[in-house]
């Protein structure tokens, strides 16, 4: 997440040269998909605040995606899952590159498919979570960030996501509270100084509402 991006999802100015805010995702793949692609890599969607993520853009920092090379990859991969239905790599490589390619509902199927080989898996579990934000379902998507915090409740990308479904359904009280926690718990992250502002914004509109 860029300090231009969360001002913008906080309804204030933009700093930088990017025009839109885009949604945190890495391990949590509302930047790119937390489980790397067996092993390719996860943060975000993009929007506004109370606005569903535009299915248009990229995640900030995601790489340009080539199209056609990663259909051929997800035809390698069908391809070794179809031989072997149970191979948990092919499946996460295909949840991740539906995910790139925006065929959200594809990438929940593999990504539940994965989960059900293991549950626990905190990553697999948030990046299925992002799936659901970028498709538009917030309230889903804050179901399975919050069950990502009942196995790590410091879960770094699960906590930054978390804060911007929770702005998304205007939720700024959790919003503040999950980033505080960004805050406590990684106080030396690049993107603390930002949310620090983010925080302090949130708690004077609370207070001045």
């Amino acid at each position: 997440m860029t300090k231009d991006n969360l001002l913008f999802a906080l309804g204030g100015p933009r700093i930088g040269e990017k025009k839109k805010v885009l949604i945190a995702n890495s391990g949590g793949r509302a930047m790119a998909p937390s489980v790397p692609q067996q092993q390719v890599t996860s943060a975000a969607p993009q929007q506004e605040t109370s606005q569903p993520a535009d299915p248009n853009q990229l995640p900030d920092g995601h790489p340009p995606v080539n199209e056609a090379a990663m259909q051929a990859k997800i035809t390698e991969q069908q391809e070794i899952l179809k031989k072997d239905p149970e191979n948990q790599g092919a499946t996460i490589n295909l949840a991740n590159l539906n995910f790139d390619l925006k065929n959200y509902t594809q990438a929940i199927q593999y990504y539940e498919m994965a989960l059900k080989r293991d549950p626990s898996n905190i990553n697999l579990n948030t990046d299925l979570g992002s799936s659901y934000m970028w498709s538009g379902d917030y309230d889903k998507a804050i179901q399975l960030y919050n069950k990502s915090l009942s196995i790590d409740p410091k879960h770094l990308q699960t906590l930054m996501n978390l804060g911007i479904a929770k702005m998304s359904v205007g939720d700024k009280a959790g919003a503040a509270e999950s980033w505080q926690k960004v805050i406590d718990n990684y106080p030396n992250d690049p993107e603390v100084p930002m949310l620090k502002q983010a925080v302090a914004k949130l708690k004077s509109e609370q207070k001045g509402s």
